[in-house]
């Protein structure tokens, strides 16, 4: 507000100069005309006594006549004559001149102290600035309470925020935050109450995760001490063989583990690249064969014809879906039967169909299996219920879905993943088999 006052007063201050130059000047050539009127009715001889007047030092206007005789009145006798207006300097002063004749004998000059003009001007600025004075003390006063009274509410809330302790999730009071910033404390809010389900989470997680490993290494330590202390060789090689299956199962864990924390803590752009899911499903399934021939089963994966089977995303997590979802088969079907990969689509989205002829998932728990550490009771196979768990991640990682039905006529769990397909392809990629054809026989695996 000072400096719009201060830019007020200088424009101010340019504006009236020129219009009291302007106004100076008429005043000026008035004058003259008016005073050259007079001087032609007065008789010569009479024009030094009636015109003569002393000259004073505050004296803002001066005048001088010039006739056939002595000029006279009190303006200085320098300079050259010129009708018109004119600036001349005299004794160290500057003046306004004015000049004009009447064309024979007599000539009229009149003049104004520049000082004078600029007086002017300036007087009218520093009227102006007189309220910035008194008014700017006064408004900075009163924008300062306004400003502190404004701003408390905040202040209340940064204090708040800084004295809670880092275990302090609670969601702050939004009656305590002005409307303008209420916005921000409910994004806050949001953001706690993440926070908070992640560390309710990572906690439970933690826990489930101590427990199942605490099952293998206490299996582990038993064998182990079996085999030591034991004297009979068969029994120590069964010992041994125990201890190594416990390893096997504590070292899938850990790899689980270590996939769910990767999903944890990884981003939707990460890692993005279009990626082939024929060819990543072809190399995942083959790579399972020897599981399947070895518990007796029939593995076989089927492509729809001229699908387009292009998806951006993590190419390890999606290796990690897919291993996930045919492992949870092969391992809860009994012997001789099948299990079958299916890739196939549906509007924008790739279908990716395991389906098995096994026992199936009740419906009240096809939701449940989908948590950590949650497995059927009853079940025979070993394993640590976070097969599907990792499926689901990895969908919706991707953008997808995992659902979980039955086979229609028949018993068996038919688990679809739903992924959005990469938009335009990928030129130069083979998205399928052009044969579609399926080949599988009991105890082998079929790939087309």
């Amino acid at each position: 507000m000072v400096t719009a006052w201060l830019a007020t007063a200088f424009f101010t201050y340019h504006d009236t100069s020129s219009l009291i130059d302007q106004v100076t000047d008429e005043h000026l050539q008035q004058s003259a005309e008016m005073m050259l009127g007079l001087v032609e009715h007065i008789p010569p001889d009479l024009i030094p006594k009636v015109l003569t007047a002393e000259r004073r030092p505050e004296q803002r206007l001066s005048y001088r006549i010039l006739t056939a005789g002595a000029p006279s009145g009190n303006y200085p006798r320098e300079g050259d004559w010129r009708a018109g207006f004119s600036n001349i300097t005299n004794d160290g002063e500057d003046w306004r001149v004015y000049r004009t004749d009447d064309g024979a004998a007599i000539g009229v000059e009149v003049a104004v102290r520049q000082t004078v003009r600029e007086g002017f001007a300036a007087s009218i600025a520093a009227h102006i600035l007189h309220p910035v004075w008194i008014a700017a003390p006064l408004l900075a006063v009163v924008i300062w309470l306004l400003v502190r009274w404004g701003l408390g509410p905040l202040q209340r809330v940064t204090a708040g925020v800084r004295q809670r302790s880092p275990t302090d999730l609670s969601p702050l009071a939004p009656q305590s935050a002005p409307i303008e910033v209420l916005p921000l404390v409910e994004a806050l809010n949001a953001l706690l109450s993440r926070l908070k389900l992640a560390r309710e989470r990572d906690r439970r997680f933690a826990a489930d995760a101590a427990h199942e490993l605490r099952t293998p290494l206490a299996a582990i330590r038993a064998h182990a001490q079996v085999a030591s202390s034991t004297g009979d060789i068969a029994e120590c090689h069964a010992a041994v063989a125990e201890v190594l299956t416990g390893v096997d199962r504590g070292t899938r864990i850990v790899e689980q583990l270590l996939a769910l924390a990767r999903i944890d803590h990884s981003t939707t752009g990460e890692s993005a690249q279009p990626i082939d899911m024929v060819d990543l499903v072809r190399d995942t399934v083959a790579r399972m064969a020897p599981q399947a021939v070895a518990r007796n089963l029939d593995l076989a994966f089927e492509v729809e014809p001229d699908v387009d089977a292009i998806i951006r995303g993590n190419a390890d997590l999606l290796a990690g879906m897919v291993r996930n979802l045919v492992d949870n088969a092969l391992r809860y079907i009994p012997e001789g039967e099948q299990v079958t990969v299916r890739l196939s689509r549906r509007n924008d989205h790739l279908l990716l169909r395991v389906v098995d002829s096994g026992p199936g998932i009740p419906l009240e728990l096809r939701e449940r299996v989908k948590d950590r550490f949650f497995r059927v009771n009853g079940t025979a196979a070993s394993g640590s219920g976070l097969g599907l768990s990792i499926v689901a991640a990895i969908a919706e990682h991707h953008g997808g879905n995992l659902t979980l039905g039955e086979r229609s006529g028949a018993s068996g769990l038919v688990a679809e993943v739903c992924l959005p397909l990469s938009k335009g392809g990928i030129e130069g990629v083979r998205t399928s088999d052009p044969s579609g054809s399926v080949q599988s026989t009991t105890g082998s695996v079929g790939l087309s």
